[in-house]
């Protein structure tokens, strides 16, 4: 009888759904929780930027360049930085601050449609054209050719930077903390809800990491209450090689921890070995 109950009010959900817009609000529910750009640093670091996305909505981000810390020096690459469902750029300028030092790299973090300063609302299907519209700013304003950007992407990011790398042959792809697809994470969260049917864009990472032609870095926790360790295991999998897995250190949820020493230390020695000239400190 309990599970008839259960049944019944997955019924209604899914109904109520259907009527208030389906696939797109259950999205914006259960997906995405924006907040607004509250850093005032000035930009002595970097340089803040705007970009439109296909709705011809503004998309903000920061621009974090290698020669304005070194003028002499080359960058190893362009991190194109996808963020989390809770992030946004105000949260990640110290961040990208330090990895452009440590990793040697340009750094680009930006926010999705509605969050930060980011005009508009944020979908399922518009993270992945937001994403892609931060990916021709580089190559069309910051003249950055497409095989010396890296997409890197956090949970949420994460799907958004397999999905640029797919289809664009970019130098490197990292991808922490990440789901297979949204089908599988509604059925995690949803057990009785047919969350894959409702949805518009699955954010199928698992069905397009197989088309990523370049060297991939993929790292998860164990103790990752939010998205499964196995998840993060299957993209791996899915993935053709030149390939690195890291695992977090027993105890550490990457979804509320900070990185290891020792999980900094293999992303640094990853995307520094792509490129043999870099000058070692």
């Amino acid at each position: 009888m309990r599970y008839v109950v259960y049944l019944l009010i997955g019924l209604a959900v899914v109904l109520l759904l259907l009527g208030l817009g389906g696939a797109d609000r259950l999205a914006r529910v259960v997906l995405f929780h924006p907040h607004k750009y509250t850093h005032d640093l000035p930009a002595t670091t970097f340089t803040e930027v705007r970009f439109q996305n296909s709705k011809k909505k503004t998309i903000h981000g920061c621009y974090f360049s290698y020669q304005k810390i070194n003028s002499i020096g080359t960058p190893v690459g362009t991190i194109l930085y996808c963020h989390g469902n809770g992030e946004n750029v105000s949260k990640l300028l110290d961040w990208a601050d330090q990895i452009r030092s440590e990793f040697q790299c340009n750094v680009l973090v930006f926010d999705y449609a509605g969050y930060g300063k980011s005009d508009g609302k944020p979908t399922a299907p518009g993270v992945l054209d937001d994403g892609l519209a931060a990916l021709n700013y580089l190559i069309e304003q910051e003249k950055i050719p497409v095989d010396q950007i890296i997409p890197y992407g956090f949970s949420l990011g994460g799907s958004v930077a397999v999905d640029l790398a797919s289809k664009y042959k970019v130098k490197a792809l990292i991808v922490e903390s990440s789901f297979t697809s949204l089908g599988d994470m509604g059925r995690k969260m949803f057990p009785l809800v047919p969350a894959e049917y409702l949805l518009w864009e699955q954010l199928a990472s698992v069905k397009k990491i197989g088309n990523v032609q370049c060297p991939v870095f993929i790292s998860h926790g164990r103790a990752d209450q939010v998205i499964p360790f196995s998840q993060g295991e299957r993209l791996f999998e899915s993935a053709n090689a030149p390939k690195t897995f890291f695992t977090a250190p027993e105890g550490l949820d990457y979804h509320s921890a900070p990185h290891s020493g020792e999980h900094s230390e293999a992303l640094r020695q990853f995307v520094r070995s792509l490129d043999s000239n870099v000058n070692e400190n």
